[in-house]
């Protein structure tokens, strides 16, 4: 069933998980970009951006920067569950790469920039506590000049006892139909790129889309355990639900649990890229990237995810 924007308070307020989503759909027809618009500079805090910080009574915190509403920092038990790489500007002159930058309202190249806009302007703060930062996202004569839509983007982060949580919730606030593709585009922290394993009972047996073949083509996955040993740039169609991320030089095991809304997994490295940092992170994204999400006037899809480290 859809939902009306109407709901959303109820999302936000009563800690339930609700979504809805219009029929899945093909991609539009790339609309042509009529003129170019500036994004708008980044705000600052003293000679940095500015971020948010929280913090739980266990001393776990997590940080996010107000450009792109990035966390770039989950730290558990004294460590940091999250990456950005060592060439990753900080200033805003770029998205930030590393962390959990967003992906919206496209993932990958399309009809508008990589990746969309969503990761390299500045989201509103909307609320704070000690543990919880609600950002929201609208459109600007920026982001109409690419995509003329009208759309609320609600991101919540929430630092619980035991994880980091994240909502994504995505409202139609206009008067016409959208569609969109979107990710967290999660740079996991780990020891070493050759000590890590990927896994999850729908890898087995899933259809991915292997972005490294010339031309990039569906390939059938045959084992539930991913391990990384070459470039890697995979999106595995319909694989939801737990993935988890084993780490041999760490003393347990991660989970990204993708509750609801986002569909698919997509695996990234840049293996044997010194200047990206390869052998420090790996990228496993929780996506909407297989098909994308169309919402009628007043409909919203939210897509939570939580990792347990």
């Amino acid at each position: 069933p859809t939902r009306r924007s109407s709901d959303l308070f109820a999302l936000l307020t009563g800690g339930a998980a609700a979504f809805a989503v219009g029929p899945l759909r093909a991609p539009h027809a790339p609309m042509p970009i009529a003129m170019q618009v500036a994004a708008p500079a980044p705000a600052t805090a003293g000679s940095g951006l500015k971020t948010v910080t929280l913090k739980n009574a266990a001393g776990d915190s997590a940080t996010i920067y107000q450009f792109g509403a990035c966390v770039t920092s989950y730290v558990k038990g004294g460590v940091d569950v999250l990456a950005v790489r060592p060439d990753a500007k900080l200033d805003g002159s770029k998205p930030i790469s590393g962390g959990i930058p967003h992906c919206f309202p496209q993932f990958g190249p399309g009809a508008i920039q990589q990746h969309g806009f969503a990761r390299n302007v500045d989201w509103d703060i909307v609320e704070t506590t000690d543990t919880t930062a609600v950002f929201s996202l609208t459109e600007t004569e920026y982001t109409t000049a690419m995509w003329p839509y009208k759309f609320q983007v609600l991101y919540t982060v929430t630092l619980a006892d035991d994880a980091l949580k994240t909502e994504f919730c995505v409202t139609n606030t206009g008067d016409k139909m959208f569609d969109f593709t979107a990710a967290l585009h999660t740079y996991w922290s780990c020891t070493d790129i050759g000590k890590i394993k990927i896994s999850s009972p729908d890898f087995a047996g899933a259809t991915y889309l292997d972005k490294m073949l010339s031309p990039p083509a569906d390939v059938k996955s045959e084992s539930d355990t991913l391990t990384i040993s070459k470039e890697v740039d995979s999106v595995y169609a319909g694989v939801s639900g737990d993935v988890v991320l084993a780490d041999a030089g760490r003393s347990r095991p991660m989970t990204i649990s993708n509750e609801i809304g986002w569909s698919d997994t997509v695996v990234w490295s840049p293996y044997g890229n010194e200047g990206m940092g390869y052998k420090e992170f790996v990228c496993v994204e929780s996506a909407q990237a297989a098909s994308s999400v169309a919402l009628q006037p007043g409909e919203y899809w939210t897509g939570a995810m939580k990792v347990v480290p």
